[in-house]
Formats: structure tokens, C-alpha cells, sequence
């Protein structure tokens, strides 16, 4: 017989592979593609899809997620892996990249310690802009598989690279005269106001080592004719994860917004 819990643990994850809509020349619904979503008791689920092209504005050769989530022990620890890919990504023939891999490991110990969480296997594959090579610089104090005997991440280790990855994004901004980024990212080095919960915005990459085809301040890309990409960002809000790889602001001929390899992991115990 199983021994009786005293805690229950409430799954929460999900993810998609591309999304998004588009406003001109016509307003339409980009449909998520390969959804996949976590029953709240856990388990396993993974949705793939084949090739998808929304009038040549994006298109993928193929795409899937995957989540899974199970409790170790009696009681805990509880632990998630999500995970969503793209593969053949184009974006109105200026961004392409051969794969795309978003995905997030998150235990939960049942002592109630803020969760262990790691960002490795997330990755750029083959990412090209307007023809060139882009390698983007992975902070790699996130991409670490942490074990037992690692430190793990706590919320102050976020909220630091935030206020870090703000200050420079800002500074490169007011450097080059781009005062939408600076309105858009200065609250990330600016201090909570009292009883304020704010959620953390920090980013995967922490800048492209080469010249693009346009202005890049950090893990933000913008690109004349075509928009504004931004890499691998993400918010954490009380142990939460929401992860999107590329997310893509167009302002040329065609107006709209992408999200490309995203998910969203988490869960809460009952009683806390």
C-alpha cells in the first residue's frame, strides 16, 4: 500500500512551439503549434507537429513539446521537465535558424526551499539574421545542470542579473540614442517599491559576439525593414518560469508579434 501523503503537489506546465498573430496587411491568428499541457497530477505529454507555414510571413519544418512531471518520494521532492522545439525556423526570410530549444528543470523540495532550476539543453542552433551568423552569448550561470552538491539559484541570484543584463541594456541604449529600449528595460535596475511582489525579467543571453545587420543592445536585436527580436528571455514570479527563445516585435510591411519555442513551468503544494 502507498504510503499516505501529507502534502499534494499541484502541476503546473506547459508549452508551444510558435505563435503569435499578425496585424497588417490583414489582422489574423497565428494558431499555437505542438501545445502541450501537464495534468495538474503530473505525468507525461508531448505533442509534435510537421511542417507549418503561415502565408510565408513564419514557417518551421517541424516542432514538438514535451512535459513531464512526477514526485520522487512520498511527500517529495517534486520535479518538472519542460521543453519545446523548433526546427527549420523562418521569419519572413530575415531570421532563420536551423533549431530551436527552449527548456526548463525545476524540483521542489518539500521542505518549502525555493525550487532548483536550470535552463540547460536551451539553445541556438544555426541562428542567422539577414543572411549573417549570429552566436548568441549564453550567460552561463543559468545554462549549468546543477546537482546535489551545486549551489543552487536563489530568487536574489535573478533578481541581480536582472539589475545587471538592465543596467547594461540601458547604457548601451543611451549610447546609441534608442530610447524605446531604454523605456522598455530601465525598471529591470530599479528598486521593488515597498510590499511590491514583482516578477524578475532576466535573459538566457547576454549579448551576440559579432555585428549584426542593425543595433543589438544585449540579448535585443534591432533589425531596419524587418523589427525588433528579442533572445531568450524570461520571467520568474514565486518559484514560476515563463521562457520564450525568440520573441519577435515585426514593424515593416508586416506588422505583428511571434513567440517561438515558450513554456511556462511551476506548481505549488497543498497545504503550503
Amino acid at each position: 500500500m502507498r504510503p499516505v501523503s501529507t502534502k499534494t503537489f499541484y502541476f503546473q506546465s506547459d508549452a508551444h512551439s510558435l505563435g503569435g498573430f499578425v496585424k497588417h496587411p490583414s489582422q489574423k491568428i497565428i494558431p499555437s503549434q505542438a501545445h502541450s499541457l501537464l495534468p495538474a497530477v503530473g505525468g507525461h505529454v508531448t505533442t509534435s507537429t510537421g511542417s507549418f507555414n503561415h502565408d510565408s510571413i513564419v514557417s518551421c519544418r517541424a516542432a514538438y513539446t514535451r512535459v513531464s512531471g512526477r514526485e520522487q518520494q512520498t511527500d517529495g521532492p517534486w520535479s518538472m521537465v519542460t521543453t519545446s522545439v523548433v526546427e527549420g525556423l523562418n521569419i519572413l526570410e530575415v531570421l532563420t535558424a536551423e533549431r530551436i530549444v527552449a527548456q526548463v528543470s525545476i524540483e521542489y523540495s518539500k521542505d518549502g526551499k525555493y525550487p532548483r532550476i536550470s535552463f540547460a539543453g536551451s539553445r541556438f542552433d544555426q541562428l542567422r539574421v539577414a543572411g549573417r551568423d549570429v552566436a548568441p552569448v549564453m550567460n552561463e550561470k543559468f545554462m549549468t545542470l546543477r546537482g546535489e552538491a551545486d549551489e543552487p539559484l536563489s530568487h536574489k541570484h535573478f533578481q541581480q542579473a536582472s539589475r545587471d543584463q538592465g543596467r547594461k541594456i540601458v547604457k548601451s541604449a543611451n549610447a546609441k540614442k534608442a530610447g524605446w529600449v531604454s523605456d522598455r528595460f530601465g525598471w529591470m535596475d530599479s528598486d521593488p517599491k515597498p510590499g511590491e511582489d514583482r516578477c524578475v525579467l532576466c535573459s538566457l543571453v547576454d549579448g551576440v559576439d559579432q555585428a549584426v545587420p542593425g543595433r543589438s543592445f544585449g540579448h535585443v536585436l534591432e533589425i531596419p525593414e524587418f523589427g525588433r527580436i528579442f533572445l531568450g528571455e524570461f520571467f520568474i514570479s514565486r518559484g514560476t518560469v515563463s521562457l520564450s527563445m525568440i520573441r519577435a516585435e515585426l514593424g515593416c510591411n508586416v506588422e505583428g508579434n511571434l513567440n517561438i519555442s515558450s513554456l511556462t513551468t511551476g506548481g505549488r503544494t497543498v497545504p503550503p
